[in-house]
């Protein structure tokens, strides 16, 4: 059994630093086999944003999988986002654009998916998919992949057009070669999960795909704080529990179960809807009154 802790879009500058700390005694109170931290560490990429974001993953428990997200790429700093669009951050958080953690049971990859042209957007280059394929290629069978990155690869039940990977089928079909069994991304401030082929109608391969909500942002999306702890069973047996933030600590607010018969994902019987946590009251988050397209663009404040 192993597990892995995924925290995401943390943006210091924009951070509440009481949920902060609860987050940091949380994840010392029960480390995880591995943390995963998939993207936007800082809220506008500046230089003290990042020495307190850097500061913060010293507070966390080790083994760390982190990847850069769009906001750790300079948006008004028009010379550094041309020519070294991650400078700071692989200075402050990593030099590895390619981090990777593996032992007998699980194989976890990471790699960057935000781009310097673009202020939302992200995508996979050719380069990058050959290196994924070649690194989960020499993996041995019976081995769990994962594979992290910011974007992900499906949108939120309901929201279709939120800004998720660009080419996202074209990347699909190299990824789902090379035997990638668990995606983890963030990116939209929700948490959500499912297999990728209820969005990729052209995947042959049942991934599932796990995407979690703002750890420590005031930038919600009509859900609170929280993050996924996730606990592999064996190979073709997970769970996901969301953690959620109730305004004193993190306790668990949903339970999902899933289990891979005949390579297909499926949840459980006893398992919950897979959407996002309820609020302190108990009942399931209000949406935020925003259609999809207004979603694309408000997830660039």
């Amino acid at each position: 059994m192993r597990t892995i802790a995924h925290i995401s879009d943390l943006h210091f500058g924009r951070i509440d630093p009481v949920i902060a700390d609860a987050l940091a005694e949380d994840l010392r109170r029960e480390p995880p086999g591995v943390l995963v931290i998939s993207g936007d560490f800082t809220q506008r990429a500046r230089r003290r944003q990042y020495e307190d974001a850097a500061a913060y993953l010293r507070r966390l428990p080790t083994p760390q999988i982190v990847v850069p997200g769009n906001h750790d790429v300079p948006l008004w700093d028009v010379s550094r986002r041309v020519f070294s669009p991650l400078g700071r951050y692989r200075r402050h958080i990593s030099r590895n654009l390619f981090p990777e953690f593996e032992d007998p049971e699980l194989f976890v990859l990471g790699v960057n998916t935000s781009r310097s042209f673009t202020r939302l957007s992200g995508w996979l280059v050719e380069k990058q998919l050959r290196f994924i394929s070649d690194r989960m290629n020499a993996i041995p069978p019976g081995v769990f992949r994962v594979l992290v990155t910011h974007h992900p690869l499906i949108p939120p039940p309901g929201r279709e057009h939120s800004n998720i990977l660009l080419r996202g089928a074209w990347a699909l079909e190299r990824l789902e070669r090379c035997g990638i069994d668990l995606l983890l991304a963030g990116h939209l401030h929700l948490a959500y999960h499912d297999d990728v082929r209820t969005h990729h109608e052209s995947a042959r391969r049942s991934i599932l795909s796990v995407q979690a909500g703002t750890a420590t942002s005031t930038r919600l999306r009509g859900e609170p704080n929280a993050y996924n702890w996730i606990t592999l069973h064996d190979k073709n047996s997970l769970s996901i529990e969301v953690r959620t933030w109730t305004g004193q600590h993190f306790a668990p607010s949903l339970l999902t179960r899933w289990q891979r018969t005949n390579g297909q994902w499926q949840r459980t019987p006893s398992t919950g809807s897979g959407q996002a946590p309820p609020t302190d009251s108990g009942e399931s988050p209000q949406p935020s009154g925003k259609n999809p397209s207004e979603l694309q663009a408000h997830a660039s404040n």
